[in-house]
């Protein structure tokens, strides 16, 4: 029996108990790798509905995010004159207060300027016709390029 709080065993008494109970236990399992969840793989919450699919004939996005006020902020593809105006946002009602959004590039961006984080470009849930609380999913692809944080390397579109 080995007591926690003991203070007549001597240093060396305690670090052999230590090594001798460190050396008992069973080792660890393995942990198995995660499989990959794709977004179409998850249930709608309270729904019982499959989630939307990415739609793969649509231009990918580098990424998407919502922002504070109810803001969807869209980072795309530039070659240097990508604006919110070239593309064409099409929104739908999923469920209740679920919406899809497609974007389809409407003008080709036919700059040769160097943007390899593309533009973001704004779109505010009113003009989409979202209602307040109400939540979106972008349904184009994201892009396989890895995503870096660095502000400076983006350019904030105009709303137009």
């Amino acid at each position: 029996m080995m007591s926690a709080c003991s203070t007549t065993q001597t240093a060396q008494t305690q670090d052999g108990a230590r090594s001798g109970l460190m050396a008992a236990l069973p080792p660890m399992p393995s942990v198995p790798s995660l499989p990959t969840i794709r977004i179409s793989d998850m249930r709608v919450p309270g729904t019982g509905r499959q989630a939307p699919e990415v739609d793969p004939s649509l231009e990918p996005v580098i990424y998407w995010r919502v922002i504070p006020d109810d803001i969807l902020i869209v980072h795309a593809d530039s070659n240097g004159c990508t604006a919110r105006s070239d593309f064409i946002v099409n929104v739908e009602q999923y469920h209740e207060d679920i919406y899809t959004v497609r974007l389809e590039r409407h003008f080709p961006d036919r700059c040769s300027g160097d943007m390899p984080w593309g533009v973001q470009l704004g779109f505010g849930f009113e003009e989409l016709g979202v209602p307040v609380g109400g939540q979106v999913v972008v349904l184009n692809p994201l892009d396989q390029r890895p995503w870096d944080w660095y502000e400076q390397r983006t350019q904030i579109a105009s709303r137009r």
